[in-house]
């Protein structure tokens, strides 16, 4: 099916809803807004066609968000001409008022879907904002018209949309503030968002600040803002990339904060000590609302530092145990080996520490036969076996390829050394399963102790038991090329 041009939406959008700013509160503008309207939900829908995916069902809100707005004002207007002027609350405002929760739980699932598992960020630095936001619709809308008049069904609706306008508001906060890509249908997102913020304020600060026009009709112009706002949701359905909003970003784009971010919440601190100086608050529930916001924005930005601090935590572990530790394996690496081999030559006395050198026969071959992956099977479960040999105080290290170092600590004598070198070949009596295949290895050992040596440096002690290493490689070859001559040479003295 041939896709509608994102762009197309708002533009059409846009010439529709002119009429309501040039000729507000006329018939014409009316219809013309209803017609255009009704051609963004078709588009929202028609656009539902060309997206699969797990975003489908995201979109599916915010297409159902924008056909019960339309359905609220079709019915106002047929409620209108039966039953004449309409009151301060309608059924259509149950309608106006469902469409929020719609359009906010859709954002948050394509939120969810693009940054599965990391939204604790997101959220914690949008509920900061919020919090913000919420408290300042609460001071200077929602609690002037409830101190003026009495409780009523309209002053309730009245807050229902302000609340809605909160939500509106928290949504896009975790749009632009979760990882993953703001570009493409996320701006055409951010966009609809901000102006639904921007002419939903307008509408109620219009009655307030200029009652002549509100009479006069004048916020009618505000119905083109509004239908430019649905607009853009729609084009971001119909958009080419509507899938791919759904989708991270790569990995370092995600761990970059942006400078907009800082801003934003910079001015989240700010606001509310500013107001508290500039503005009186004469009423107990004022002072207490006010208590209340920033109890609630303190412990989100202590929630948040807390969060903060800890990864950095996590991270230097995570790099400090890198910098000293082979990555396949987990052993310790080549530097980490050097250091505690030094340690332990600074404190030596008597026959130890005894250096271990270990080199696996026969690994080439399976690395050369079954690939990589087999090879590194071998390693990650010599490895193993060598650490749940190994006692606690000693240190097991790779060094690179299929060469092993142990640093034992408590060994007394010669005897105990060599009864150790034993126990390190029999690791690798054992075969390994891999795919079906039975992979048979072995392990060369050759050891050298500090006692027994005219006062090695940490090279030197390596040296030498790498040297007794290749001497028992060698050996063991030549005893492997023997047992394979050996009957031919009997054969031919016979």
């Amino acid at each position: 099916m041939r896709r509608v041009p994102a762009a197309a939406v708002p533009v059409f959008a846009a010439v529709a809803g002119s009429v309501s700013v040039f000729a507000p509160g006329t018939s014409k503008a009316h219809i013309a807004y209803l017609i255009g309207f009704a051609a963004v939900v078709a588009a929202a829908w028609l656009g539902l066609r060309n997206i699969s995916g797990p975003s489908l069902g995201a979109y599916r809100l915010v297409c159902a968000a924008l056909s019960v707005w339309l359905t609220g004002d079709i019915l106002y207007d047929i409620l209108d001409r039966i039953a004449g002027p309409l009151g301060d609350v309608t059924p259509s405002d149950i309608l106006w008022l469902s469409g929020y929760p719609l359009l906010v739980t859709g954002l948050v699932k394509l939120v969810r879907l693009r940054a599965p598992g990391r939204q604790r960020d997101g959220m914690l630095d949008a509920a900061a904002l919020t919090t913000v936001v919420a408290w300042l619709f609460w001071q200077f809308l929602i609690l002037p018209a409830a101190e003026s008049q009495r409780l009523s069904l309209g002053m309730f609706v009245g807050a229902g949309y302000t609340f809605g306008d909160v939500m509106l508001f928290a949504a896009t906060a975790i749009l632009v503030f979760a990882p993953g890509s703001t570009r493409g249908p996320a701006r055409y997102l951010v966009a609809a968002l901000t102006l639904t913020l921007i002419g939903d304020i307008s509408i109620s600060l219009l009655p307030t600040l200029f009652p002549e026009l509100s009479r006069s009709g004048q916020a009618d112009r505000f119905d083109g803002l509004l239908l430019l706002a649905n607009s853009f949701l729609a084009g971001a359905v119909v958009h080419r990339n509507a899938a791919k909003v759904a989708e991270p970003e790569d990995t370092q784009a995600q761990q970059r904060l942006h400078p907009v971010r800082v801003v934003f919440l910079g001015i989240a601190l700010v606001v509310l000590p500013t107001v508290t100086g500039l503005h009186s608050f004469g009423t107990f529930v004022s002072r207490a609302s006010l208590l209340i916001s920033i109890a609630m924005l303190t412990s989100f930005v202590l929630v948040r530092f807390v969060f903060v601090v800890r990864e950095q935590e996590r991270i230097k572990a995570a790099l400090a145990h890198q910098a000293e530790h082979d990555q396949l394996t987990g052993l310790a690496n080549r530097a980490a080996l050097r250091a505690e081999l030094e340690l332990e030559l600074f404190r030596a006395s008597g026959f130890g520490p005894v250096v271990y050198y270990m080199d696996l026969n026969g690994f080439k071959q399976i690395n050369d036969r079954y690939g990589h992956a087999a090879g590194d099977l071998i390693l990650v479960e010599f490895a193993r076996r060598l650490t749940s040999t190994i006692r606690p105080a000693d240190t097991a290290a790779r060094l690179g390829g299929d060469e092993f170092v142990v640093l034992a600590t408590g060994v007394d004598d010669e005897p105990g050394a060599r009864m150790l070198a034993q126990r390190l070949r029999d690791l690798a009596e054992e075969p390994i399963q891999w795919n079906g295949e039975t992979l048979h290895f072995g392990v060369s050992v050759g050891l050298a102790a500090w006692g027994p040596l005219d006062r090695p440096s940490a090279d030197n002690l390596v040296a030498v038991a790498d040297a007794a290493m290749y001497a028992e490689k060698v050996a063991r070859k030549q005893a492997l090329a023997a047992l394979v001559e050996a009957p031919q040479t009997s054969v031919g003295s016979s």
